[in-house]
């Protein structure tokens, strides 16, 4: 599920607030998960952004911009955006079942990461409170409880048909489940272009 940055749902946006220092915190917290020594760079000041209880989800990206490690979720684990960053890139590069673990800084070193912040979803009625380009969307079978999500703004997932069944098709829902829809908004900041 490759997250994809929208307008955020923030009176002060990331970029303007500590949000842009998200992918440096993450990148430590990675290093010093595999041994290395902590950065002598000193910690972003928590600001009013970063002092917010978000979900976050830190994904790791090799050069050929295939997903190499993935972990967090959409709502908030810790007291701020700084600790649920570190603990989401942690899992990322050490825990995520679907990919094999970062093993050493060399390796990290060819990763991109990217870190998106969640608000919290919320439950909608109908599919015409959706918009592929502002909200990413949960969908849940209710008898079954299994859920599929689809970050916002994806290539090729432009309209609200497109996306759901891009979810549908990814969870394995059946199109004659009786599903709960939620929305959230999301914001990505990623590791500087080389």
């Amino acid at each position: 599920m490759p997250p994809t940055s929208t307008s955020p749902s923030t009176a002060e946006t990331g970029e303007e607030a500590g949000g842009l220092s998200l992918p440096r915190v993450a990148r430590e917290a990675i290093v010093e998960a595999l041994g290395g020594r902590p950065s002598k760079e000193a910690p972003p000041e928590i600001d009013e952004y970063l002092a917010q209880q978000r979900g976050v989800i830190v994904t790791l990206y090799d050069k050929k911009g295939e997903v190499r490690g993935q972990g967090g979720g959409l709502k908030a684990e810790t007291k701020n955006l700084l600790e649920e960053t570190r603990q989401s890139a942690v899992a990322a590069a050490t825990s995520d079942p679907e990919r094999d673990p970062v093993k050493d800084r060399r390796a990290l070193n060819r990763l991109r990461i990217e870190v998106t912040v969640t608000d919290s979803p919320e439950r909608v009625d109908s599919i015409i409170e959706l918009d592929p380009e502002i909200y990413g969307v949960i969908l849940t079978a209710v008898k079954r409880g299994i859920r599929g999500i689809m970050m916002p703004n994806i290539p090729g997932l432009e309209t609200v048909d497109k996306q759901l069944a891009a979810i549908r098709r990814n969870a394995g829902l059946r199109p004659d489940e009786h599903l709960r829809i939620e929305r959230f908004r999301a914001e990505i900041f990623a590791d500087p272009e080389e």
